[in-house]
């Protein structure tokens, strides 16, 4: 599912304010889709016809000294994360990078196993391209893949690392980061930044419930698109909106 929030900045009457924030709320409500680990749910992807991704909240809309309305994105919180090696995850860590991120557990019976088997997918395609080209043409901004584990107690270092390595990351590889830290503040991000629905559930198959999307994330920490994880053919659609934002973001040497 892909909701779009806005483009750029909004420059209208502050007396409208109310009725956007209430719109930013219902939107951001009805991008938390529980889709759970006892079912796999396809989500309605609206694919882009432009040549430019949209930009997903999550966002707040302030009044400026002119009296008009500015839009501004909301930072990701700095929390103490480390990775399948052990190497610690700051806020920075993937400044200036894309990211194809989700949430997952490894014990996950549900969801997780088609999730982790399409992000192992697109990780074994974006090793294969080639690093960049030598000269004044375009090369394409590093891609870094990310999942998060809503179950670090059980999902310990090691269970990590044997993790990343089953789905084909290869030590000393850190393009797959599988990243662990405090439960609640995981649950945290996944709900108030990234928008998707993380947390416990003893009546779920593994105890938890969480959202099944995928997130492209561009250099400055906006989300420019979700895409429902299960689902090949909507990789396939993150695949080709990936080459878009490599392209909006490529540089010459």
């Amino acid at each position: 599912m892909k909701i779009q929030y806005i483009r750029g900045k909004l420059k209208l009457p502050f007396k409208l304010m109310t009725s956007i924030q209430i719109l930013s709320v219902l939107t951001s409500m009805s991008a938390s889709l529980y889709t759970g680990c006892r079912s796999k749910e396809n989500s309605n992807h609206n694919t882009s016809s432009s040549k430019s991704l949209p930009i997903f909240g999550p966002m707040e809309i302030v009044e400026t000294k002119d009296g008009m309305t500015d839009t501004v994105f909301r930072e990701l919180p700095n929390i103490s994360l480390e990775d399948q090696y052990g190497v610690p995850f700051h806020n920075d860590s993937l400044k200036g990078q894309i990211q194809v991120m989700d949430f997952f557990f490894a014990s996950c019976p549900g969801i997780c196993i088609d999730m982790s088997r399409h992000m192992a997918a697109l990780y074994a395609q974006e090793q294969k391209k080639s690093s960049g080209i030598i000269g004044n043409r375009p090369r394409s901004i590093g891609v870094r893949f990310v999942s998060y584990t809503i179950d670090p107690q059980r999902d310990t270092r090691d269970v990590l690392a044997e993790y990343a390595q089953k789905h084909g990351v290869r030590p000393p590889s850190r393009q797959w980061l599988l990243l662990r830290g405090k439960e609640e503040e995981i649950h945290h991000l996944a709900r108030q930044y990234y928008l998707l629905s993380a947390g416990p559930d003893s009546a779920a198959p593994g105890g938890f419930l969480h959202s099944g999307q995928f997130l492209l994330i561009d250099p400055r920490g906006r989300i420019r698109g979700l895409y429902d994880g299960t689902n090949w053919a909507e990789c396939k659609v993150l695949e080709s909106d990936l080459a878009l934002l490599q392209k909006e973001f490529s540089y010459t040497d």
